[in-house]
């Protein structure tokens, strides 16, 4: 198994390689459409078994409407937007228009997809088959509307409270023997709601195990993971999709990684793609180019 994190800062653009079949786990801006397809083109991809997008923000779903057009995409799995977000994919606050503009976008990333791939609702989905690797959802239902028509909790009834990140879904998987976590854009803070509190160590404490490859939530921005999180999982290998400077200046996370392990290897897409080889006896090898 491969992994390939694309270089990108504030967004996320992960390849799965198993032998002969490639996956993709959220694409990017729209304009990264270009970097992603030179990249498959030199891996020699014509099909792809899956594309699973994490959650509707324009840095994860940005290139899918390119590359379901472009390449042989099995399927696409997709949740729904919410339409009920607090704030743009920018963090600023957003209003109706922002709102409504991402519905359109959201109808016509779907009608792309449904007119070159099939289309695959996550919400009922646990498990992808990948390989000889079974890909673990979480976090996988709509959870805004859920909260949003929840009525035995006034203080979140029928308001808009959360960014869309509140939608993310992580993937948890073992390969060979490595316990590998892919964040999206999950966080770990408290809430008014039990299904917004707390996400990543509502997780972790599901999968009560240390990761030994960890995509670091959020781009590793401040409640990314709380330290009951990272107590759990205790990476290895920790990947970020952010800029060095951004996180000594505006984020913990080093020290908090570095408080669970001391030993934990950083690694950052901000100048280089990644690439992660887990052998068949469970051996990691990673590089930078």
């Amino acid at each position: 198994m491969e992994l390939h994190f694309l270089k990108i800062t504030w967004g996320d653009i992960i390849i799965l390689k198993s032998d002969d079949e490639v996956a993709i786990i959220d694409t990017g801006y729209d304009g990264h459409f270009d970097e992603i397809s030179n990249y498959l083109d030199k891996l020699g991809v014509k099909r792809i078994e899956f594309v699973l997008l994490t959650h509707f923000h324009r840095d994860h779903y940005g290139s899918i409407s390119k590359i379901v057009k472009r390449y042989n995409v099995e399927k696409v799995y997709f949740k729904d937007y919410s339409g009920l977000d607090k704030t743009t994919a920018w963090g600023t606050i957003a209003d109706d228009n922002y709102r409504n503009d991402e519905m359109k976008k959201c109808l016509e990333i779907k009608k792309a997809i449904i007119e070159n791939s099939t289309l695959m609702h996550v919400e009922n989905i646990k498990t992808i088959k990948f390989g000889d690797t079974e890909l673990e959802l979480y976090s996988n239902d709509n959870s805004i509307k859920k909260i949003y028509e929840d009525n035995n909790y006034k203080d979140s009834y029928h308001k808009i409270l959360f960014s869309e990140n509140q939608n993310s879904l992580a993937v948890f998987m073992k390969v060979n023997g490595i316990n590998i976590f892919l964040g999206g854009d999950i966080f770990d803070r408290e809430a008014i709601h039990p299904r917004a509190n707390y996400v990543n160590y509502q997780i972790a404490s599901s999968i009560k195990e240390e990761i030994d490859i960890y995509k670091v939530p959020h781009h590793g921005t401040v409640n990314c993971n709380s330290d009951k999180t990272l107590n759990i999982y205790k990476p290895k290998i920790a990947v970020i999709t952010n800029e060095d400077e951004y996180l000594k200046n505006n984020s913990t996370i080093y020290d908090d990684l570095k408080s669970v392990n001391k030993d934990v290897k950083i690694l950052l897409t901000e100048k280089h793609n990644i690439v992660i080889k887990i052998s068949n006896d469970g051996n990691i090898v990673y590089e930078e180019n």
